[in-house]
């Protein structure tokens, strides 16, 4: 494999013209493709085989008007009552009902007795139900939305669109976020390398490799349903790793040179070591969020290709563009104070590099990182156990998760699904946002029996506690199919109405011999999230034995591959105590604009898992591979964690902080989960640069010596040697302790 991305990274170098213009006609190919072919972005959370879903399909099948995806159209009179403009209302929801894919509309006025107007009579509501999904139309259908209930606007109501009704035409707009992270970005990387061209070469790649790998997806949604949420977790964790897989090979490359390489055989070389690192981390990434499959939910699997698609063409970016920019590039990516100094003193590039080499070995072994990294090798122990305090007592607030699906009153107030939420909460009660729709197989052919059926399960579901109402059943032509709601007392996302659907499905409605179901957006939300949390142990272990083979093989280690998968668990569960203390307990939360604590969405977790996760090899890699070479030459556990750190810890702080200030911008995004993702992400990635690697893999590979690099003798020959970073020119052994610092070879 080195061998090969050499030839590819000096072939891209050579001819950087060739592999610039191919991107740049990719780019433009795939944008003008999705502008002409490209598909929708829809959430589906239906889980195939669900009670929710097996009802909703016998509803659609027998009872087609009963069918459907529903929405509320909310009418509220600040003055007056909404009856006194009853005609702007009735004509309003009838031009709703002919709108294309409008099942029906029933107007609040349709019966006295609809119980959709509220009691004051300030508040009303319409219901509405079409035959796809409402979040799969778009903005132009919204505004024949808003053209078909404007009697009502203008008899001077205010309208708004709850349930279903509120994600028509609602598109994440993730420009700013992008803008700052890159930004941020750009600013970091002129810190640490001091020209304008080095820095800029991993953040023109970065968006060459995020813009095309959002329009590959964008052509794919054609033939995939990918949730709406899908793009923006793609281009938070695309700009992420394509920054910091752009800046580890300029790193490489820069040091290289400072070293006095020839550009041509240093690009290779970065390329052969460096690139066979990003190759397994990005692999990594990509298997571990493909791993979402195994929730058996295709949303949550979606999510996961989606984030694969971009991270795979950052990688292959990272391997041809990166290394075209170089070349393009030359010496002058090289520090600007470091040639002008060289160009006053009249050295040459050999005559400098020969200063600069020395200086660089002795920047490795005894600069200030270096220095930190002999200081926790020294003392393990208290450090270790100082950093696993503070792991165990970020996590403890995990402990108290709740797992739901946010409902609409955790929007922002600005939202007119939030605006809808909060007036038929105030009209109605909250548990009208989210009624549970009961469906029932008649087993009678006979009406006075089925009557009596029906009767009997409302009366005895009207006594259940949490239960607020019953409305009255609707029985199709053919006798054979009846429906009802359920009002529950408490808000869709409440665990009380999570429990309620329980009681519902094993207690309550079995008392009847009659096939039913409990389904509606509520119901489907309860075992959306019940399949997810039945399946996240299986993910675990997957991803966890996906990473443990990949470090095996990289580093030919089972000790190595074990202390990664540990680790990663510690600061993982760390970064999900953050979530819930600020999400759930609401610590801090009017910092990063979040206007109602809400439930942690059951796929939240399994997908901070599995970024994460992978995420956290680039550094494990990027680390260890360096503490490797030290070891391979001096043969000493303290001084190989000294060099290993010195070497990489500037490199490896400036790339999770690049990731941190990427995922942290998307914190302005108004989606709840979006915010969610965003910290759980920056947290993670913060505790892992931090506390595990300047910290605990210092201790522990103190601690474990020769060990850490052991192998049992029957898996050396079946575990690959990859070589990820190759040989570099180290120290030797120091037989002399006087030996003056420098001086080893």
């Amino acid at each position: 494999m080195n061998l090969l991305l050499e030839k590819l990274a000096g072939v891209a170098a050579r001819k950087h013209w060739i592999f610039i213009i191919a991107w740049v006609v990719i780019l433009g190919g795939l944008l003008a493709a999705k502008h002409a072919f490209g598909g929708e972005y829809v959430n589906n959370y239906t889980i195939s085989g669900s009670d929710s879903a097996t009802g909703l399909n016998v509803l659609n099948s027998t009872f087609p008007q009963q069918g459907g995806y529903g929405g509320q159209i909310v009418f509220h009179a600040k003055t007056g009552t909404v009856s006194a403009q009853e005609s702007a209302v009735s004509q309003s929801v009838t031009n709703v009902s002919k709108l294309p894919d409008v099942i029906k509309a029933v107007s609040p006025f349709a019966s006295s007795n609809s119980g959709t107007v509220s009691k004051d009579g300030t508040i009303a509501y319409a219901t509405v139900s079409w035959n796809v999904n409402p979040d799969s139309l778009d903005t132009s259908y919204l505004d024949k939305l808003n053209d078909a209930v404007a009697p009502a606007t203008k008899a001077g109501l205010q309208v708004e669109y709850g349930a279903g009704a509120g994600e028509i035409g609602q598109q994440t707009q993730d420009l700013t976020s992008e803008v700052i992270g890159l930004s941020c970005a750009l600013v970091l990387l002129l810190i640490m390398f001091g020209s304008l061209i080095a820095a800029g070469i991993p953040l023109l790649a970065a968006i060459f490799s995020v813009l095309s790998g959002l329009a590959l997806l964008g052509l794919i949604a054609r033939l995939v349903t990918f949730p709406t949420t899908a793009p923006t977790i793609a281009t938070l964790l695309g700009l992420g790793v394509a920054v910091d897989y752009g800046l580890f090979l300029v790193a490489r490359h820069r040091e290289q040179l400072d070293n006095g390489m020839e550009v041509l055989r240093s690009i290779r070389r970065a390329g052969g070591t460096s690139g066979a690192a990003i190759v397994v981390a990005g692999s990594t990434v990509a298997v571990s969020v493909l791993g979402l499959y195994i929730s058996g939910v295709g949303f949550v699997g979606s999510l996961g290709l989606a984030a694969a698609i971009v991270v795979v063409v950052t990688m292959i970016s990272a391997l041809t563009l990166v290394p075209a920019f170089m070349g393009l590039a030359r010496g002058t990516i090289r520090a600007l104070t470091a040639r002008v100094r060289a160009h006053k003193a009249g050295q040459t590039v050999q005559e400098q590099a020969a200063r600069t080499a020395k200086a660089t070995h002795e920047q490795h072994e005894h600069g200030a990182f270096a220095r930190w990294g002999r200081m926790v090798s020294d003392r393990p122990w208290p450090w270790g156990i100082l950093s696993v305090v503070v792991l165990v007592v970020l996590a403890i607030p995990l402990f108290s998760i709740t797992l739901g699906q946010p409902d609409n009153g955790t929007n922002p107030t600005s939202d007119s699904s939030r605006q809808a939420f909060d007036l038929i909460s105030q009209g109605f009660g909250v548990g009208v946002n989210g009624p549970l729709s009961v469906v029932v197989k008649l087993p009678n052919q006979s009406s006075s029996a089925n009557s009596s059926l029906l009767s009997t399960m409302q009366s005895d579901i009207a006594k259940t506690a949490g239960v607020a109402s019953v409305t009255p059943a609707s029985v199709n032509s053919a006798g054979t199919t009846a429906v009802f709601n359920v009002i529950p007392t408490t808000r869709p996302q409440a665990v009380q109405t999570t429990a309620l659907v329980g009681t519902l499905r094993d207690d309550v409605l079995p008392k009847e011999h009659a096939t039913s179901y409990v389904t509606g957006t509520t119901a489907g939300a309860v075992d959306f999230t019940n399949q997810i949390t039945s399946r996240l142990a299986w993910l675990i272990i997957a991803v966890v034995a996906i990473s443990f083979f990949l470090l095996t093989a990289a580093f030919r280690s089972v000790v190595i591959a074990t202390k990664a998968a540990v680790l990663n668990l510690l600061s993982i569960g760390a970064a999900y105590g953050v979530i819930v203390a600020i999400f759930e307990w609401g610590w801090g939360k009017d910092v990063i604009g979040l206007q109602s604590t809400l439930p942690i969405p059951a796929y939240v977790p399994m997908l901070v898992f599995c970024i994460v996760f992978g995420l956290s090899m680039d550094y494990e890699v990027f680390l260890l591979s360096r503490m490797h070479e030290a070891w391979l030459v001096t043969g000493d556990a303290h001084r190989s964690v000294a060099i290993g750190i010195g070497a990489t810890a500037r490199v490896i702080t400036t790339a999770a902080l690049i990731m941190i200030v990427v995922f942290t911008s998307f914190v302005i995004n108004p989606d709840p989960t979006v915010k969610m993702l965003a910290i759980g992400m920056a947290f993670a990635v913060l505790i892992d640069a931090s506390l595990v690697r300047m910290i605990l893999v210092p201790a522990i590979m103190s601690l474990l010596g020769a060990h850490a690099w052991w192998l049992p003798r029957w898996l050396a020959p079946v575990v690959p040697n990859l070589q990820l970073e190759g040989q570099v020119d180290m120290p030797e052994p120091r037989s002399d302790a006087k030996e003056e610092p420098g001086q080893a070879h």
